[in-house]
């Protein structure tokens, strides 16, 4: 028995060290008494504080009973349960190789003790096939990961989080905040996809076009070497609390280092304050008015730190200080294998942004003002001197309000989507900081940001050493020679590109007709009441071929040019198809009609993938025919709409 509980922690040291250590403190009998006889699967815990078994007829009998309960679920990839029990239950799941892996959240590190010792958990352990988590370790970004791992994503629309035994139900309050997080985690990771792939398109043709412009300025480890001329970062976004912070921020101005986004420029210089770097994310063309509507002066001595899938009249709006491109963690951009000017930009805001380059350059202290992620009391979304408005986004009217915790933690605040999505990605980056930085919220408003210290600003600024300035920003460019051997390198990059896109659209395509005609076989053979004559080894054969297809989700290449463009809507069907996938069948009949639904569920899926293809490979030739040539067998346009 002992054997197995040091042969679980060895496993477990090698993947959660911090439970590993939480287990060798385990008083065991401290809270719970451990029945077994000679059957060595029939072994009951009796909580001694409430006299309570966690099962109360005979464990190997009510074991079998989950397992025969959980037979409809024999094809979902990723389970999730509350309540570790004696762990046999999860071994003999564990046997169903359709299982990718068991969550498994436990409120009392006792009774994970004893599961521990009476079942070898080793070699699913090694393998992620099972983990197991303390539910007071379980954290918002914790979630986040786990729903986010390999291609969970796909089945969050499956999730169910199932209590182990009735025994659990004394934890109902536990239980539920920890099905809070992870519904929390599946609308952050559905809301990340997004649902709109203009998007990603827009984006990837300003990368391409903005590729002689990126490889001629300093590269992001350029950045990120000299952007702490001091030991405090503040961050300064444009929420509702940045005015009232504006004059002291103008006092510790020269002490610190000003990492400004974008929209908060304009309020800034109208107030004297000189940031040090300011940042743009967006692709939109709105976001080159925070440059237009301030003075060129204004731009002297500023860094500014935009990714390489800005508009081109941002662009251009930036013509003094010093403009630095970086590349956003897409797979298009990661194509292009030009790593010194990557990565920033893994969220979605600029200030998120900013954090990242604050972690990156090593501050030892990062403040954030401004950031409300919420509507002021007064309904306003924005700082007064804001471009847009005050007011450029309305609280809701109507009874979907979406609620966080305020900050100072006394009750909630109204916040949009978007700006809890903003919120989630601070606290995941926080939370996944690889060294101890001081992280203070000085906004004095607006939502709580779990993971900060919160800080009257007035206190972060007294305890700034004020007895001397900064030194301004100057970044390196490269050498001629080097930005030239980079643009020749980008250049083949696309013209690789445009061969291997239209190679695998032309069978995306086949496939996909191959389908069309098959779907409408089967509709006159009902039509005429002949389904008898289904031929089902054509439906077979098409089936493989539209897994082969799939198979380039697992092509890092495809992956790189094509998934950020298509996976808006090809992971929404997918979600969908999950529900397919997972539909337990044993009769004949019923597996023929899981072939049929899975084959009309591909039909437009094909269709969509291609079209996506298409518009990739249309937008990469147009982006770069601005500073190459591209090859007549490409511009001159074999990509037809499929009909």
């Amino acid at each position: 028995m002992n054997n197995f509980f040091e042969k679980n922690l060895q496993a477990l040291d090698k993947v959660d060290p911090i439970l590993v250590a939480k287990m060798r403190l385990v008083t065991p009998n401290q809270f719970f008494e451990v029945y077994a006889d000679e059957d060595p699967a029939n072994v009951n815990i009796i909580d001694k504080r409430h006299n309570k078994p966690l099962y109360t007829s005979k464990p190997v009998e009510e074991t079998l009973k989950k397992i025969e309960a959980m037979t409809e679920f024999s094809y979902y990839p990723y389970l999730y349960f509350y309540g570790a029990g004696n762990g046999i239950f999860y071994k003999l799941l564990l046997g169903n190789e359709s299982l990718k892996r068991v969550l498994v959240i436990e409120p009392d590190p006792e009774i994970l003790f004893v599961a521990l010792h009476f079942v070898d958990f080793s070699k699913e352990i090694s393998e992620r096939r099972i983990i197991f988590v303390l539910s007071i370790d379980l954290s918002a970004p914790r979630a986040m990961s786990y729903i986010g791992y390999q291609d969970s994503p796909l089945y969050c629309k499956l999730y169910d989080l199932h209590l182990f035994t009735p025994y659990y139900n004394a934890y109902a309050e536990d239980y539920l905040r920890v099905n809070k997080l992870f519904l929390r985690a599946i609308e952050h990771s559905i809301i990340s996809i997004g649902n709109d792939s203009r998007d990603a398109l827009l984006g990837l043709e300003h990368h391409v076009k903005n590729l002689p412009d990126m490889l001629q300025g300093p590269h992001v480890v350029e950045l990120v070497r000299k952007s702490a001329n001091t030991d405090t970062a503040i961050i300064v976004s444009t929420g509702p609390s940045l005015y009232k912070q504006l004059p002291l921020l103008k006092e510790i101005a020269p002490y610190v280092t000003l990492l400004c986004i974008d929209a908060s420029f304009p309020i800034l210089h109208a107030h004297g304050i000189k940031p040090d770097i300011v940042l743009s994310l967006e692709r939109v063309k709105e976001s080159a008015k925070f440059y237009q509507e301030t003075p060129l002066e204004a731009q002297e001595g500023v860094v500014f730190a935009i990714t390489s899938i800005v508009h081109e009249d941002l662009k251009k709006a930036i013509t003094r200080g010093i403009k630095q491109f970086s590349m956003r963690p897409f797979g298009y951009t990661k194509y292009f294998d030009l790593s010194p000017y990557g990565y920033l930009g893994i969220g979605m805001s600029a200030a998120n942004m900013a954090y990242e380059l604050a972690v990156h350059s090593r501050f030892k202290r990062c403040v954030f003002i401004g950031q409300d992620l919420a509507f002021g009391e007064d309904g306003t979304s924005h700082s007064k001197g804001a471009v847009y408005g005050e007011e450029e986004i309305k609280p809701s009217t109507l009874g979907d309000r979406v609620l966080v915790e305020k900050y100072g933690g006394e009750g909630e605040v109204e916040t949009t989507t978007i700006w809890k999505m903003f919120l989630n990605f601070f606290e995941r980056d926080i939370a996944e900081t690889p060294y101890k930085i001081e992280v203070i919220n000085c906004t004095e408003g607006g939502a709580r940001i779990h993971g900060t210290i919160e800080m009257p600003f007035i206190e972060l600024a007294q305890s700034l050493d004020r007895s001397q300035a900064k030194q301004p920003i100057t970044l390196e460019l490269p050498t001629p020679k080097e930005s030239e051997e980079n643009l020749t390198k980008a250049r083949q990059k696309i013209l690789d590109l445009l061969e291997f896109g239209h190679t695998k659209k032309a069978e995306v395509e086949r496939v996909f007709l191959g389908v069309v005609g098959m779907t409408e076989e089967l509709e006159r053979l009902n039509k005429e009441n002949r389904l008898e004559e289904i031929d089902f080894a054509a439906i077979g054969k098409l089936l493989e071929e539209i897994d082969n297809i799939k198979d380039f989700f697992h092509e890092p290449q495809f992956l790189q040019i094509f998934l950020d463009a298509v996976q808006s809507y090809i992971v929404h069907q997918e979600l969908e198809i999950a529900k397919i996938v997972v539909k337990f069948t044993t009769e004949d009949i019923y597996k023929k009609a899981k072939q049929i639904d899975w084959l009309y569920a591909h039909k437009y899926w094909l269709f969509s993938l291609a079209g996506g293809m298409n518009a990739v490979l249309e937008v990469v030739k147009r982006g770069a025919a601005e500073w190459m040539e591209i090859p007549k067998h490409f511009a001159e346009g074999e990509d037809k709409d499929l009909v």
